[in-house]
């Protein structure tokens, strides 16, 4: 079977990106995404032409994150990338209704597609000598997870290395790591994955 091999550039951080594969005959556009943004991609073959790929939206997503204030930045370039996969997002902060964080977050979990948590380093928690054993989001961060889980959601995370994933998402198959550098190293494995279960791929 023939194999073709492409070399170009990612249009969003021109990052040098290099893909074979093998196929009856020649496609005519590859569709894939950077491993260094993140950013999926469409490449024309016959003109050789690169350009960032903006899916349709297909699937709603809550999102559980333990960001603050702070690092509002860190949510929005999260955000705004899950939309270029077709994924729109909420999260509890954005429902106005004055009730409870806990009903809001079953009514978001319910009415989504899938769930994503997005949990970042929060706490620090000790081991039983009293040092330090590593990092933790919110409690109320697992238990969306937890009521995510109950209801049959299905569900995709992105941990900060060194961060308790907690029980419910240490069993999970899309569960991955990242490490808070610019640009943000996150595991390829969760955009592939990503991708494909809206259906980008």
């Amino acid at each position: 079977m023939p194999k073709f091999a492409y070399k170009f550039v990612c249009p969003n951080c021109s990052e040098r990106l290099h893909i074979e594969m093998i196929s009856l005959k020649e496609p005519s556009t590859v569709l894939s995404r950077c491993g260094s943004c993140h950013f999926p991609f469409r490449y024309h073959t016959k003109d050789k032409r690169t350009e960032i790929r903006v899916e349709k939206i297909e699937k709603k997503a809550f999102l559980v994150h333990s960001v603050n204030a702070e690092e509002k930045k860190l949510l929005t370039w999260f955000r705004e990338l899950l939309r270029l996969y077709g994924v729109a997002t909420t999260v509890i902060e954005e429902d106005p209704r004055p009730i409870g964080w806990l009903q809001k977050s079953l009514d978001g979990i319910t009415s989504a597609d899938f769930v994503l948590a997005f949990l970042t380093k929060r706490y620090q928690f000790l081991d039983k000598s009293g040092q330090v054993a590593g990092w933790k989001a919110p409690d109320k961060c697992y238990d969306e997870v937890a009521i995510a889980f109950a209801l049959g959601k299905d569900l995709f995370a992105l941990v900060e290395k060194e961060v308790d994933s907690g029980r419910v998402l240490e069993t999970r198959a899309w569960c991955y790591p990242f490490e808070r550098d610019s640009p943000i190293k996150a595991d390829c494995g969760f955009f592939e994955r990503l991708d494909f279960y809206v259906g980008g791929e």
